[in-house]
């Protein structure tokens, strides 16, 4: 059964599950959310990706927790966090919701670097973007040392300049993570 009433604003955190973990919310524009737990010892900030914490899988489903990039879960990207959610036991809240399908608005995403062999040109929009090992923004696919296309991953809807060195700013994006 598909849950249509919600507690929450999808910029509302929480240290309790109010909504289920793994709740889906649709909205009108086709953009399709999910509530989620924060795993990890740190809090994740807005507009960061995230990736499912596959460590979990087996006393857990996938996609009930997420946490920042890292390599073991880099092939499960789960989206786009809305609003900075907590650390894992704190006080903050450590539930909120994550888009994981349609528009998103001013992602964070780095800028192709110039250095150390690096993509000299643009990031040209319908470039595919990635989560990367350790970093909490996007990153060119290209780029050398990445991963090999997933098939949850994100789409660059604006053009971004090559810059040295890199540095995180904000494009919009697709995301494909559902």
């Amino acid at each position: 059964m598909l849950k249509t009433l919600f507690e929450t604003a999808l910029t509302d955190v929480s240290t309790e599950d109010i909504e289920g973990v793994g709740s889906l919310r649709y909205d009108e524009k086709g953009k399709v959310y999910r509530w989620v737990k924060n795993e990890a010892t740190s809090a994740l900030t807005a507009k960061q990706p995230v990736c499912y914490d596959v460590s979990d899988v087996g006393t857990k489903a996938l996609y009930e927790t997420v946490l920042t990039p890292a390599a073991a879960d880099l092939m499960c990207a789960a989206g786009i966090v809305l609003t900075g959610i907590g650390k894992s036991g704190g006080t903050t809240g450590c539930f909120g919701w994550v888009q994981v399908q349609g528009y998103c608005q001013d992602a964070l995403v780095a800028t192709p670097n110039t250095v150390a062999g690096g993509i000299t040109s643009a990031l040209l929009v319908g470039s595919e973007v990635i989560c990367v090992d350790g970093k909490t923004a996007l990153a060119h696919s290209d780029e050398p040392g990445n991963a090999p296309v997933y098939s949850s991953h994100f789409i660059a809807l604006e053009t971004l300049a090559a810059a040295t060195p890199a540095v995180s700013t904000a494009i919009d994006v697709m995301v494909r993570c559902l």
